[in-house]
């Protein structure tokens, strides 16, 4: 299942391009991560605390802890801060953000959202992502519904963070 999912923070991730999802927060700042995925007729919740360990003007460190179905997984990734922007092939035309109000804990967040619908091998996907660069990692929301040869719902939400 979080195969499915983590593209999504890929992709809420790219349209910020304003700068770089983890610039301008100190190491502390981190962001929690509740995903529920629908696919009848399974549903897994998984939660994601990613926590800025150290950052310069190249890089930034994240420790990801990732909890689903009773197990605990923890790493760290090197994120190059600056990187050569390349569009694919079939980019298609650009999409275009919309601004939006999205609450997280009560608090309302200024995000951009982006709607962007794929068809491929049989299935169609309409995704709605939204990101703020208020957020460490950028990800507020992301809500995914796929139909065709594998119906599935998706939806990512910021539970809570901290900006240092």
């Amino acid at each position: 299942m979080n195969k499915i999912v983590l593209p999504l923070f890929c992709l809420a991730a790219a349209f910020a391009a304003d700068k770089h999802p983890w610039a301008g927060f100190k190491p502390g700042s981190y962001a929690k991560l509740r995903t529920t995925a629908m696919m009848e007729p399974t549903k897994t919740v998984t939660e994601m605390t990613q926590t800025l360990v150290s950052i310069d003007a190249n890089n930034a460190v994240v420790e990801t802890e990732t909890k689903v179905m009773g197990q605990t997984m923890k790493n760290k990734m090197n994120i190059p801060l600056k990187t050569a922007a390349a569009a694919p092939a079939n980019a298609g035309k650009p999409v275009t953000p919309v601004n939006e109000t999205v609450t997280v804990a009560g608090k309302p967040i200024a995000a951009k959202c982006y709607d962007l619908d794929t068809n491929a091998n049989g299935m169609r996907t309409s995704t709605r992502s939204c990101v703020s660069d208020t957020v460490p990692g950028g990800v507020v929301k992301a809500v995914s519904k796929s139909t065709g040869a594998v119906k599935m719902d998706s939806t990512t939400e910021l539970v809570e963070f901290a900006a240092k």
